[in-house]
């Protein structure tokens, strides 16, 4: 039996037909029985896949001013490697968040002529590595004020943004989401961490990690002051007798044994704490590496030494590793010192053994070593000695939003083996110009991680899997499967059984299933999903069989099918994840998202979720209730409209029941608004005054393709608050 399909108009229906929602699978145009095309050619048709040992790079150029300069050539760039000139196999200017940057960053080599299907329209990539481990109470206030002033002001729909901790603090918020809100719990879990250090022998004097690096790397105590400095200390605490020149002489021999003894503890310790650190970074620069496009990583710290001495851990080996790991996943590092204006605070400790501004000076300048040479040798930039981190911020987005892609073949056997190679790159007759980009990279194959993969190759066994454990592994997995396209949309409702409801659409592409080697028959299709809490833990989990007809001709599938699922949850922050099996390819997608279900026991103004292109499916059976499909995909013709409904809590009444709401709804395409309809009063909600429908239908046709927000705001008089809500759709 068919379904017809038309738009919502009337508040009444909407909400009688939302407060009834089942879990139903349809076909976007209404057609139930179509017949299937022929899939249309993947990337690699129009992508270049060449080898590992084709080497890519990504190159901002600026002027004097900062600006990017655009317009130059492949001719004008001169590219060096270990000295030796190399030709440019591939050249290309990018804008930052475009289809082409993911289209041409998003693997081991270059693409050659753009892919004809465009697509869809992506934003920056940025991750805010915050090492906690290095971190002072006042440092971490900075860091979390220059975050939220991200949010507020920098961040945009597209863009999919991580805060990342070093300790781990932050725990399963740590993920990529363009969620403010999740963002915003993730800021406030960030705390100052103790970070303790400690020799011992010299009593109160607490020993310096650089002066303890001092004393490791020389041998010949009456050349060093510092060394001098703390012996004195520890005799100081013996009480040493001042007339006895063979005891005291005893005494001071015993104290450089210990003294050494304690630099040598510090900088273990500090090692340790350092190694811990970068274990964490390496592991964010390996995986960033899944996800498409150049990415921009803002480290943040107080700073810590380079090198942790002979006995300590390899702290500069493993730097190179993570260098490299970032090179590869298409990472650009800025480091910010979060210790802000250093010259001016500097402290002429009693305690210090160099109580001068210049050893002051010297310690800060070592516990900057290697943060200047992440930022450099990744093609980012450092910021030292300023307070103003979130102005910085906001001028390396903006510099960074266009750069160049040049690609070249090493054409020497003796390149071929594991070596860090030095990459210069240079404009010629353009001495004014500043360019920007990774000062090497390490040849070989990438480090293998413990996988199942690695360890069936290493064992030669193959663990075989089934259907449920392919869906289990693409559900535990932070990084989406796109072997079937699919897609997730989360909306919430509050019911007239006083329930918010969640309404999980997963929507899955017609293409990329299988209906047999002629076409004919149905494809099957296996789905799961987990919804997890702010936690990690699973509150709530679904599963189904669909049976998927096949596409008629003429019929693209490129909206696919739709289903959906709704889950009663309490207020709290969740995560969505679901899982899609094609049973006779065997190939599988995956999709998550996150959402805050409000608390509506507060008994503040609040909203429903912004419902998009709501419309009522009206079955052909007799005595079947009509149901609501709302787009997943939020994807709308230029020529189009765009209809919304929003549901209104919580709202104050006068002292004739009623209450006094306003609206105002606005598009914005990149921060700025570009449509803003007259502001409407809002009806008193019946039948159901305890949630108030209201909605706006608005004509997309001025609207250049591309991504927008929608986001509405409601004002209560009475109560005289006001709240907002939005969401992204794209014009195509």
């Amino acid at each position: 039996m068919k379904s017809t399909m038309k738009s919502i108009s009337n508040p009444r229906q909407l909400l009688i037909s939302l407060s009834c929602l089942t879990a139903l699978v349809c076909f976007c145009g209404g057609r139930s029985e179509v017949r299937a095309q022929q899939p249309p050619k993947t990337q690699s048709d129009d992508v270049l896949r060449v080898s590992t040992e084709l080497v890519q790079t990504t190159i901002t150029v600026l002027d004097k001013k900062g600006r990017f300069v655009d317009g130059l050539e492949r001719g004008q760039f001169e590219l060096l490697v270990d000295g030796h000139p190399r030709p440019i196999n591939f050249f290309e200017r990018v804008t930052a968040g475009s289809a082409r940057e993911e289209q041409l960053v998003s693997g081991s080599g270059a693409a050659v002529p753009p892919a004809k299907a465009p697509l869809t329209v992506r934003g920056r990539t940025i991750v805010f590595f915050i090492d906690d481990m290095h971190l002072s109470a006042d440092s971490t206030h900075r860091t979390r004020d220059m975050l939220r002033k991200f949010l507020d002001t920098e961040m945009s729909s597209k863009d999919s943004v991580a805060i990342v901790s070093a300790s781990g603090q932050i725990g399963f918020l740590q993920q990529f989401t363009n969620n403010k809100e999740v963002l915003s719990q993730a800021i406030d879990r960030l705390s100052p961490r103790q970070y303790d250090v400690r020799g011992y022998g010299t009593g109160s004097t607490r020993m310096r990690e650089y002066d303890a690096l001092r004393i490791e790397q020389t041998q010949q105590k009456a050349r060093d002051d510092v060394l001098g400095f703390y012996i004195g200390e520890c005799m100081k605490q013996s009480g040493s007798p001042k007339l006895i020149p063979v005891a005291r002489a005893a005494i001071a021999a015993s104290c450089e044994t210990q003294v050494r003894n304690s630099a040598r503890a510090v900088l273990i310790q500090a090692g340790t704490i350092t190694q811990n650190m970068y274990a964490s970074l390496e592991s964010l620069m390996r995986s960033s590496a899944r996800m498409p496009g150049r990415k921009l990583a803002f480290f943040i710290s107080d700073g810590f030494l380079m090198d942790a001495g002979a006995h300590g851990p390899d702290l500069r080996g493993k730097l190179d590793r993570i260098i490299d790991a970032a090179q590869r996943a298409g990472v650009v590092v800025y480091t910010i010192d979060s210790r802000g204006l250093i010259v001016d605070r500097v402290e002429l400790s009693q305690n210090s053994a160099r109580p001068d501004v210049g050893a002051q000076l010297g310690q800060i300048e070592a516990t900057q070593d290697a943060m200047n040479g992440l930022a450099d040798e990744t093609g980012g930039r450092a910021l030292r000695n300023q307070n103003y981190f979130d102005r910085w911020v906001g001028n390396i987005l903006d510099e960074t939003s266009n750069y160049y892609v040049l690609a070249w073949r090493p054409d020497k056997e003796e390149e071929k083996v594991p070596k860090f190679r030095h990459v210069k790159i240079s404009i010629t007759g353009r001495p004014e110009l500043t360019v920007r980009a990774p000062r090497g990279y390490v040849d070989g194959p990438l480090a293998e991680t413990t996988t199942a993969a690695t360890t069936e190759k290493s064992t030669g066994k193959s663990a075989a899997k089934t259907p449920e454990t392919e869906l289990g592994e693409a559900l535990s997995d932070y990084y989406p499967k796109s072997s079937v396209p699919t897609l997730l949309s989360l909306t919430y409702l509050n019911t007239p059984s006083n329930q918010t409801v969640l309404n999980s659409s997963i929507q899955i592409a017609s293409v990329g299933l299988s209906y047999g080697e002629d076409g004919a028959h149905p494809a099957n299709v296996k789905l799961a999903g987990v919804i997890l809490n702010d936690k990690g833990k699973i509150t709530s989990s679904f599963k189904n069989q669909l049976s998927v007809k096949p596409l008629a001709d003429g019929q693209s599938g490129a909206s696919g099918i739709i289903y959906n699922h709704h889950t009663p949850l309490a207020p709290g922050t969740y995560q969505v994840r679901v899982a899609v099996r094609d049973e006779k390819s065997g190939h599988v997608g995956s999709a998550s998202q996150w959402v805050v279900i409000p608390d509506l026991g507060t008994h503040q103004l609040t909203l429903s979720s912004l419902l998009l292109g709501g419309q009522v499916l009206e079955s052909a059976k007799k005595g079947e209730a009509a149901q609501v499909q709302l787009s997943v995909d939020r994807r709308f013709p230029r020529s189009s409209h765009l209809g919304y409904w929003v549901f209104i809590y919580n709202a104050k009444r006068d002292a004739a029941g009623t209450p006094v709401l306003t609206a105002q709804t606005q598009v914005l395409r990149d921060g700025k608004i570009v449509m803003s309809p007259p502001q409407r009063k809002v009806s008193n909600g019946l039948p159901d005054p305890e949630r108030i429908p209201y909605g706006e239908d608005l004509s997309l046709k001025s609207l250049a393709p591309g991504r927008y927000d929608l986001r509405v705001t409601v004002t209560d008089s009475i109560a005289g608050t006001s709240v907002t809500q939005s969401v992204d759709f794209e014009i195509q």
